[in-house]
């Protein structure tokens, strides 16, 4: 891998451009007086043509969706990703490249490479799981009782469901923030609980038939009652935001009424956060293909120069743990509304100055 010239300064963002990624990154380029193009998703399709992106440093952020029917999201997830590959054939300089997005979309792809590489990862069923029935049965047969199920490639708790069953009893209990209208499944801001037998199966099986992966539900370090995990970005070689999701139910995601809170809260002590660090720069090394080493405050080809990472600290022992990945996982409100500090990196080294 290579530095990218330090005289290439012409920037391209691809993204939506009344979004909140697109405005606080303008405000980062203004304030760096770093002159950039906005080239809008509905502007592209995977036949579009990539003359204009020729010698520019680019970065993708994914496309604003309205949609809130999970079939339907599965559909325009699979036109982005053919988008994404289109737009790997461009001649520029990818902050990350279509092809490293698209891999970290894959929740299963993600987990099988960080484990290939010893990062201690959530637990994931290797099998694939269709039904409720034979979802049941392999819980059963690993003694594991309590999983988390999720779509494959969707983001932002779309679609995710955390499942309980008594090994004697039976007592089954289904928190998600999806629910079924008129047939069909849609997503929500807001998080239930269920707990009748029934319409628990029908939820798992018409999520199943999305394409999931089932990973255990791994319990995580607690503060003032509350579980919480970590929204880390890692960019450029070191970690530049770290952010505490609590909750009072097993799904944290901030936009369903979570409490986002500052890591320095929780007190984590220094060899803990030495953990966290160490288990962030492997799993970033895994889709980069460099060193941190060789990568601090550098642009370079062919990777991740940036990766959102969800981590939770196990109860008790406190061993961090890497939940999954998001190529475009940096839009974090605390630092937007604050010092920006994401993006003004991002804008530096991409235009090189």
């Amino acid at each position: 891998m290579k530095a990218i010239k330090r005289e290439m300064r012409r920037v391209i963002l691809i993204g939506d451009s009344s979004s909140k990624r697109t405005l606080f990154f303008e405000k980062a380029a203004k304030a760096l007086d770093v002159p950039f193009r906005v080239v809008d998703w509905e502007a592209l399709t995977e036949t579009s043509a990539l003359d204009l992106f020729e010698g520019a440093a680019v970065k993708i952020d994914p496309p604003s969706y309205s949609i809130v029917h999970l079939s339907q999201m599965k559909e325009q997830l699979e036109a982005y990703q053919r988008t994404l590959r289109h737009l790997a054939k461009a001649d520029c300089a990818f902050f990350n490249s279509p092809e490293t997005i698209c891999r970290m979309l894959d929740k299963r792809e993600t987990n099988r490479r960080l484990k290939a590489r010893e990062i201690l990862v959530t637990d994931m069923f290797p099998e694939e799981i269709k039904t409720a029935d034979q979802l049941e049965e392999t819980m059963r047969e690993k003694h594991c009782y309590s999983v988390f199920v999720k779509p494959s490639c969707f983001s932002g708790a779309a679609g995710v469901a955390a499942f309980r069953m008594h090994p004697r009893s039976g007592n089954r209990k289904l928190y998600t923030s999806c629910r079924l209208e008129r047939g069909r499944l849609v997503n929500t801001k807001k998080l239930t609980c269920m707990e009748e037998s029934v319409r628990i199966r029908r939820m798992l099986d018409d999520l199943l038939a999305l394409g999931c992966v089932v990973e255990r539900w791994h319990p995580k370090a607690e503060f003032q009652g509350k579980s919480y995990d970590l929204r880390i970005v890692f960019q450029f070689g070191h970690i530049i935001s770290m952010v505490a999701r609590q909750s009072r139910g097993p799904i944290t995601n901030l936009h369903l009424n979570n409490q986002a809170m500052s890591v320095e809260d929780l007190e984590l002590g220094e060899t803990i956060q030495q953990k966290i660090a160490s288990v962030c720069k492997d799993a970033w090394e895994a889709f980069s293909g460099i060193s941190v080493a060789d990568s601090e405050s550098k642009f370079v080809f062919g990777g991740a120069n940036m990766a959102g990472m969800d981590l939770l600290l196990e109860k008790g022992t406190m061993r961090p743990r890497i939940i999954e990945m998001n190529g475009q996982g940096d839009l974090i409100y605390q630092d937007i509304y604050n010092e920006n500090r994401i993006y003004l990196e991002q804008v530096r080294i991409l235009s090189g100055i």
